[in-house]
């Protein structure tokens, strides 16, 4: 074989290599051992902005966003040892200014002067990974929809355990930057580059592919940790994994259960989601999440509950101005408040406001009285009146109410933050038009008061029992009561006030310019509405054990 054979084949031999290479790769890149980049093939112009010549022997580093450099060290110093790490996606800089995805895997090879190669995948084009970390909402939504459709992929919770007392020893800076890099490491290790959150006070979550380390990415994270931390003790970092295929749910609430989990996970202090134990029993967890689901879409099916009627007077006259409606739960020894709860971290709650209301208003016209005012009350969740679909199912309802539309009153309450106020402000006024009042509840300790009262416009505004408990003791509740009546007074809204236990309050909260109150001063909940009109009449009660009355 002559030496131009020889030279030929070998080419084709090396052709071929590169051919296959680019099956998975838009990019190949050879590294030296300090990183530099000695060779480089495929879509360089397009992903760079640069030509070949303008990158060759300049540092990888010079190229990626500050907050991946960590990422890519952690990358590479993988690959020491004959290891292939799983491909991590890491953030470029574009010669334009953009920002673009690499998805890198590669190998060191320590025969061939200790160089690294690159395997690179071009994903498609998103915003810097910091700014697309998913908050615990958006993060629910996005792991219950990927896993439907990627059961093998993982679901990790991550949390700095102690984190209060680890980031007091770090200053503002140092604390920013920290989580920078975090964000980076799990946006960087994360499927399709956006499936990451940053719940905040050191919970993270991550969805990834089912062959990810995870080990390893703990472990970096906490070298991470312990290099901010000036003492250089850092803080344990925790973590739990579970793949949906192996979790022992299915069906249609499992991506509930999944994205009831990742609520509960989210929230600050809930000691009942301990990671050291979630790590042996998320498949129980999930099962058990599942089960809920599925007890309260039955009892939504069935409109498996009762309902109670607490009574709203007038102070001055103590007349009864209307009546609460309150549901509880046919068979539940808990409280209802858990069953709502449940519902609205299931997003189930819609289902159940739907069937309160049908309940409501059937009672009206089977409870008509020329006698008495029997109009009620009934409660609307923050996910139900900011959803159109809910509006757009409510109002054929409501039809048998045309002529009376004040029978029936809404409580719109603030056990969670309304997602679109300018969408619940429209359904709001659609509801006042037709005649029916409208109420905000829980006024003083939900997500937003002041802002809902600016962007609101209701007619009645109940104020939280804490602030009337403590009014007679405390000179600051008392002023904290005259202040929200006297603005309610100039914007022609009326009051509530709940938790009213005795005279010497009621007495306060007159003096206050309070219009109604609440309260078992003037009657527990009860089934039967007669027992207030009739007061001599034996009375059937329904109690909650252990509770406040409150909408549940």
């Amino acid at each position: 074989m002559s030496d131009a054979t020889v030279v030929s084949s070998l080419r084709q031999e090396r052709d071929r290599f590169l051919a296959f290479a680019f099956c998975r790769a838009d990019l190949l890149i050879e590294l030296s051992l300090d990183h530099q980049i000695l060779f480089i093939s495929g879509a360089t112009q397009s992903f760079f902005g640069c030509t070949v010549e303008e990158i060759i022997a300049k540092p990888l580093y010079d190229f990626v966003i500050p907050q991946d450099r960590p990422v890519l060290d952690q990358l590479l110093s993988g690959m020491v040892g004959g290891i292939r790490p799983s491909p991590i996606n890491i953030c470029f800089k574009h010669s334009d200014g953009s920002s673009r995805i690499l998805s890198i895997a590669g190998y060191y090879v320590e025969d061939l002067k200790k160089h690294y190669f690159l395997s690179c995948k071009i994903l498609p084009k998103i915003a810097v990974p910091s700014s697309l970390m998913h908050d615990r909402i958006s993060f629910g939504k996005a792991a219950a929809e990927h896993l439907k459709t990627n059961p093998e992929d993982k679901l990790t919770f991550i949390e700095l355990s102690d984190y209060d007392e680890f980031a007091n020893r770090l200053d503002a800076e140092a604390q920013s930057e920290l989580s920078d890099t975090i964000n980076s490491y799990l946006q960087a290790s994360s499927s399709e580059a956006n499936s990451a959150a940053a719940f905040g006070n050191g919970k993270y979550g991550l969805i990834s592919r089912p062959d990810l380390d995870i080990e390893q990415l703990s472990n970096e994270i906490s070298r991470q940790v312990k290099a901010a931390d000036p003492t250089g003790v850092g803080t344990k970092v925790e973590q739990a994994s579970i793949a949906l295929a192996d979790s022992g749910i299915s069906g249609g609430n499992a991506a509930q259960a999944l994205s009831f989990m990742i609520q509960q996970f989210a929230q600050d202090q809930n000691e009942s989601f301990n990671l050291e134990e979630l790590a042996h029993s998320l498949p129980e967890i999930l099962a058990r999440i599942q089960k809920t689901a599925e007890r309260i879409k039955s009892v939504i099916a069935g409109a498996d509950f009762i309902m109670v009627f607490q009574p709203i007077v007038d102070l001055e006259s103590r007349d009864i101005h209307h009546y609460e409606v309150l549901a509880r739960i046919n068979g539940e020894t808990g409280s209802p408040q858990d069953f709502i709860k449940s519902a609205e971290d299931l997003n189930l709650i819609k289902g159940f406001d739907l069937a309160l209301c049908r309940k409501a208003i059937q009672w009206i016209e089977d409870n008509p009285s020329k006698k008495y005012n029997r109009s009620i009350a009934v409660n609307l969740s923050a996910a139900s009146i900011g959803d159109a679909d809910f509006i757009k199912q409510l109002m054929p309802m409501l039809a048998p109410l045309k002529n009376t539309p004040d029978s029936l009153l809404f409580e719109v309450t603030e056990s969670t933050k309304i997602p679109d106020p300018v969408l619940a402000n429209k359904a709001i006024q659609t509801l006042r038009k037709l005649g029916h009042k409208v109420c905000l509840d829980d006024f003083g300790v939900g997500e937003a008061s002041l802002q809902y009262l600016r962007q609101f416009q209701v007619d009645v505004l109940k104020i939280d029992g804490s602030y009337v408990r403590e009014a007679l003791e405390d000179k600051t509740s008392a002023h904290i009561l005259k202040a929200i009546a006297d603005l309610c007074k100039k914007l022609n809204i009326h009051t509530v006030a709940e938790m009213v236990e005795d005279e010497a309050t009621t007495q306060l909260l007159i003096d206050c310019n309070i219009d109604y109150g609440q309260g078992y001063y003037f009657g527990r909940p009860c089934n039967d509405v007669t027992v207030f009109e009739e007061p001599d009449k034996p009375r059937v009660m329904v109690r909650r054990g252990g509770t406040t009355e409150s909408w549940s």
